[in-house]
C-alpha cells in the first residue's frame, strides 16, 4: 500500500542516515501505514504467547530442556526482505525451502506491481 502510494505520487519518500522516512496524506498511504504497525504488533504477540506456558502452577517460562517444538511438534519459519534479497529461516529444512520461495514470489509479485505502475 505504501509503495503504490509512492509509486503513484501521492506520497514521498526520503533518507534520513539509513532509515526511510515516508510522508502522505491519501487514504490508502494511511491505510498501508496502519497495516504496518498491526503487522509489527501481530508478530510481538505471536512471539509473547510462543515464550511462556501454562501448566498447572502458572505461567512458566521455557527452559532450554523444555522448547514449544519439541513438546508439540512445532514448525516455525519466516522471511526478511532486504531489498530484492530474501532472507528465509525455519526450523527444518522444508519450511526453510518453503519461506524462501514465499519470499522469491513476493519480490517477483512487488516488481510487477512496480512495472505496471510505471506505465
Amino acid at each position: 500500500m505504501v509503495s503504490a502510494t509512492v509509486a503513484t505520487g501521492e506520497a514521498d519518500v526520503s533518507l534520513v542516515v539509513i532509515f526511510p522516512v515516508f510522508s502522505g496524506s491519501s487514504a490508502l498511504f494511511l491505510l498501508g501505514v496502519v497495516l504496518v504497525i498491526l503487522s509489527f504488533l501481530a508478530g510481538f504477540a505471536m512471539l509473547a504467547t510462543g515464550q511462556v506456558e501454562t501448566d498447572r502452577h502458572g505461567l512458566q517460562p521455557l527452559g532450554p530442556e523444555r522448547t514449544v517444538s519439541a513438546e508439540r511438534g512445532t514448525k516455525y519459519g519466516g522471511v526478511v526482505l532486504i531489498g530484492p534479497i530474501p532472507i528465509a529461516f525455519g526450523s527444518d529444512k522444508r519450511i526453510a525451502t518453503l519461506m524462501l520461495l514465499i519470499g522469491v514470489a513476493t519480490i517477483v509479485a512487488i516488481l510487477a506491481l512496480l512495472l505496471l505502475l510505471a506505465q
